[in-house]
């Protein structure tokens, strides 16, 4: 999506949009909020019971219908709906707010919002309304990417996590850091003004920008695990062909989502869903288990999947139990050790591996010892049955539980918020690098100075257009 300039906004305007999914559906809402929001609505809606929708009590919901102008002499109504009131301040945007609930249906909506827009109101930018409540201090920006996440989340954790941003726990975090800067730049600006009246503890300074540093590198740290709860960890099922990888991956998902046949090779391409693991979000990807091509079209599959097994967080190894391992089996085994061994964040320890003994209802002929020398989690099941499924959403759970202690210090940040929360780091590092080398104290104050304007940024007292823009238009139109 483009950058919407944020020049372009006139917050004098009223604006509007469709806050919900234009579609067939029970409900539809539209939205309105700005000085003549109240007066837009006296016009085009006819309650129930005669009043002055004006002078309507703030929280009120009011019954009645959306009329257009006249056909053949006659008001036409467009819908029956309900009329939520909400008077500045108390709304989101802290302006005069009406919510318009109607049967849902694009024709519907969409006319509703027709007749609104020919009051003179005009219609909404993304993310116009959230932009109008930071404006207007209801929320901050840390806020502001806490509702976009609790929009988007795609599991109860991630849902947890941006609702406590929303909550302003974030905000708190962040506004302690930035008072203990303030301290210690207050304590450098009187070293500068009054050289000779004071005598400054240069070793107590030290050890508070000390501990400033660890505190932002816990935050700037644990970006990895935020993004891994927002966006879902990349999970990779590999085999060889016919260990039962589609038939095990249709059982995660709950559904027929791939072809299953007992030919080796059906499954052509990478396959793709997102599943929740005791709130864990994975990318779960079913591979092709085609390790030999015989074509092009083969070749290309193997190359996707290879691609995908190399950039994996978690790599389940789905081995058929009713067979010895044969020379498939160990050149996906040497593949996954050479790999844990390459890249520790993939396998730390126990973490990130799952070995997947499949067809546990069959006779077992697979040696396990063959695979001793692969560190990970190990689950007998048989796909096809659903049998052991429980066992191994907990193994996911425990390979993939890469949290820890940091949950505490997660905060939903953009690319262009994460770039401003590091160059605030490099600040403080700068600071704590002239304290050490006993270089004038004019350059610690202009670092702490530097970190106090980065991380005002993030919260908006210090204006940033760029980041703005960056936070308000992935909105959608209509929040």
């Amino acid at each position: 999506m483009s950058l919407v300039k944020f020049k372009s906004y006139n917050t004098n305007d009223t604006i509007a949009a469709i806050a919900t999914f234009p579609s067939k559906s029970a409900l539809g809402v539209v939205k309105i909020s700005g000085k003549t929001a109240l007066n837009i609505i006296h016009k085009i809606f006819v309650p129930r019971r005669k009043k002055d929708i004006r002078k309507a009590k703030t929280y009120t919901l009011h019954y009645g219908w959306i009329i257009a102008g006249p056909k053949a002499g006659k008001k036409v109504i467009i819908d029956e709906v309900l009329i939520s009131i909400m008077k500045k301040p108390c709304s989101y945007t802290c302006e005069d707010v009406v919510e318009i609930s109607s049967h849902g249906g694009v024709v519907a909506l969409n006319k509703i919002l027709g007749v609104i827009l020919k009051q003179g109101c005009r219609l909404a930018q993304p993310g116009e309304f959230t932009y109008r409540a930071f404006l207007n201090g209801r929320i901050d920006l840390l806020q502001a990417e806490g509702i976009r996440n609790i929009v988007e989340a795609k599991t109860e954790y991630t849902l947890e996590t941006a609702a406590s941003q929303l909550k302003g726990e974030s905000l708190e975090k962040f506004d302690c850091i930035k008072r203990a800067i303030k301290d210690i730049f207050l304590l450098t600006e009187v070293d500068i003004n009054f050289p000779d009246d004071c005598v400054t503890e240069f070793k107590a300074i030290k050890n508070k920008i000390k501990n400033i540093s660890c505190r932002i590198k816990d935050i700037l740290e644990s970006e990895k695990q935020t993004r891994a709860i927002k966006d879902g960890l990349k999970c990779v099922i590999c085999g060889k062909a016919n260990a039962g990888k589609s038939t095990l991956f249709n059982c995660l998902l709950n559904e027929e989502r791939v072809i299953v046949s007992e030919i080796p090779g059906t499954t052509r391409d990478v396959i793709e869903e997102t599943i929740d693991v005791k709130g864990v979000p994975l990318r779960i990807y079913d591979t092709a288990g085609i390790l030999t091509p015989r074509n092009f079209i083969e070749k290309k599959a193997i190359e996707k999947s290879s691609k995908i097994f190399n950039e994996a967080d978690l790599i389940m190894l789905v081995l058929d139990g009713s067979r010895a391992l044969d020379g498939d089996d160990r050149f996906l085994v040497n593949k996954i050790k050479d790999l844990c061994n390459e890249k520790s964040n993939i396998c730390d320890d126990t973490k990130g591996v799952v070995i997947i003994i499949n067809k546990s209802d069959l006779r077992q002929k697979l040696n396990l010892k063959n695979i001793s020398h692969i560190k990970g989690f190990r689950v007998k099941l048989s796909a096809l049955k659903k049998e052991g499924i429980t066992h191994l959403e907990k193994a996911i759970f425990k390979a993939t539980n890469k949290f820890g202690d940091k949950t505490k210090d997660m905060v939903f940040l953009n690319a262009y918020q994460g770039e401003i929360l590091k160059s605030a780091y490099e600040d403080i590092k700068e600071a704590e690098k002239n304290l050490n080398q006993g270089r004038e104290i004019d350059l610690v104050n202009l670092s702490l100075k530097n970190a106090l304007d980065n991380l005002g940024k993030l919260t908006g007292e210090v204006f940033c257009e760029e980041l703005l823009e960056s936070i308000f238009s992935n909105f959608c139109i209509g929040k």
